[in-house]
C-alpha cells in the first residue's frame, strides 16, 4: 500500500519530443531545497519527469574515478542527451551492456546545467530504462504529436485572449484540467517573448515527425486528398482527435513503462493516422523523393550488414543528381533522427 501511495505522489511523465525540450530555457523550483525543479517548455510543460521512446545512437563513458555513462536518444525532432552514473545504478549497467543502435523506453528526471557563461544546457536522468522496438517507438511519437498539438491549441486559446494574472488562470481554468499545465501555460506566456514564431516551429516539427514514422511504415499514400485544404500541414494534423483524454497523461508512469508499451494501435488510431497521412501541400503534384531519403535508400542499399563509407554515399549521391554538400546535410539529419548513426569516423550504418 505504501508503495502504490508513493507512486501517486510521483510528478507526471510527460510525452515530450526532444525539439521542444531543448528548445526550453526556463527553469522554476518550488520551496525549499529539495522542492521539485521544473522545466517550463513552450507549450506550458511544467516538466520534472518524462518519458521516451527512440534510439540510441550513442553511448559513451565520461567518467573517470567513477562510472559515468552519456548517451544520445534521438526522435524524428531531435536528441535528448542522458546522463547515468551512480546515483541510477540500473541505467548504467544497461547503457554499458548496449549494442548500439537500439530502440529504448525510458522514464527520467529533466535536468539543466547552466554554466557561467548563461548558456541553458538540458539533459535527462532515467530512472528507468528498457528495450524498445520501431512500433512502439512510433506509436510513441503519435501519440505525443497528439498531446503536444493540444498544448499548443491551449497555449493559442490563452495567447488570442489577450488575458494576464488572474484573467488568465480564470480562463485556463475553464479549459483545462491539468492544474500543473495552467500553471506551466502562464508561466510560458510571461517567459516566452516569441512564442509567434516558436509555436510554428513546434508544428513543422510536429508535422516532420509524423510523416517521418508513417512513411518509414508505409502507410503515407501517395494518392491525393479529394479536396485541397486552404492551409496544408498543422490544419489536418489539429483536427485529429486523441485517443486518450489529456487526463490520461496525468496518470503515473511509474507502474509502468509496460503498460505504455503494450497498447495496440486499435481501428479509432489507425483511422487517425490515416487522416495524418493527408498532409499535402495545396496543388501539390505528385513529388520526386526528398534528398534525404534518397540518402536513405542509399545508406539502406550500400549497408550490407557492417556499415558503408561516408565517401561512398557522398559519391552514390552525387551519381544520383544530389549536390555532396546537400548529401551531407542529408546524412545529418538522418542521423539525428535516429536512422543511421556513425559506429566511427568515416563509416556509416543504418538502423
Amino acid at each position: 500500500m505504501e508503495k502504490i501511495e508513493k507512486i501517486m505522489d510521483r510528478e507526471i511523465a510527460w510525452r515530450i519530443f526532444a525539439h521542444e525540450f531543448n528548445t526550453s530555457n526556463l527553469h522554476i523550483s518550488e520551496g525549499d531545497e529539495r522542492a521539485p525543479n521544473y522545466i517550463i517548455t513552450p507549450t506550458g510543460v511544467k516538466c520534472n519527469r518524462l518519458f521516451i521512446i527512440g534510439v540510441i545512437t550513442e553511448v559513451e563513458n565520461i567518467g573517470k574515478d567513477n562510472n559515468l555513462w552519456r548517451a544520445r536518444i534521438a526522435d524524428p525532432t531531435g536528441v535528448f542527451t542522458i546522463y547515468a552514473g551512480q546515483y541510477q545504478p540500473e541505467a548504467a549497467i544497461f547503457l554499458s551492456e548496449l549494442e548500439v543502435p537500439a530502440y529504448v523506453a525510458l522514464v527520467g528526471k529533466a535536468r539543466k546545467y547552466e554554466p557561467e557563461d548563461g548558456n541553458v544546457y538540458l539533459s535527462v536522468r532515467p530512472e528507468e530504462i528498457n528495450a524498445a522496438d520501431e512500433k512502439q517507438r512510433d506509436m510513441w511519437v503519435i501519440e505525443t504529436a497528439e498531446r503536444t498539438l493540444e498544448r499548443i491549441k491551449i497555449m493559442e486559446d490563452a495567447l488570442d485572449s489577450g488575458l494576464s494574472g488572474t484573467q488568465l488562470q480564470e480562463f485556463l481554468e475553464k479549459k483545462v484540467k491539468n492544474p500543473a499545465l495552467i500553471n506551466g501555460v502562464a508561466h510560458a506566456i510571461k517567459h516566452y517573448k516569441h512564442l509567434d514564431r516558436i509555436i510554428p516551429e513546434l508544428k513543422n516539427s510536429l508535422v516532420h515527425a509524423v510523416k517521418t514514422v508513417t512513411s518509414d511504415s508505409g502507410i503515407i499514400h501517395n494518392n491525393p486528398p479529394e479536396k485541397t485544404p486552404e492551409k496544408p500541414g498543422i490544419q489536418e494534423l489539429s483536427s485529429i482527435k486523441s485517443t486518450k483524454s489529456m487526463a490520461q497523461e496525468q496518470k503515473p508512469d511509474e507502474a509502468d513503462i509496460t503498460e505504455e508499451l503494450e497498447e495496440g494501435k486499435d481501428a479509432k488510431e489507425l483511422k487517425e493516422i490515416e487522416e495524418i497521412n493527408k498532409l499535402k501541400e495545396p496543388n501539390e503534384e505528385p513529388s520526386k523523393p526528398e534528398p534525404k531519403e534518397i540518402i536513405a535508400d542509399i545508406i539502406d542499399r550500400l549497408d550490407i550488414g557492417k556499415g558503408t563509407s561516408f565517401s561512398g554515399v557522398i559519391e552514390t549521391a552525387q551519381k544520383a543528381g544530389i549536390e555532396a554538400e546537400i548529401a551531407e546535410s542529408a546524412i545529418k539529419e538522418l542521423m539525428d533522427e535516429g536512422r543511421c548513426y556513425e559506429p566511427k569516423i568515416g563509416t556509416l550504418r543504418k538502423v
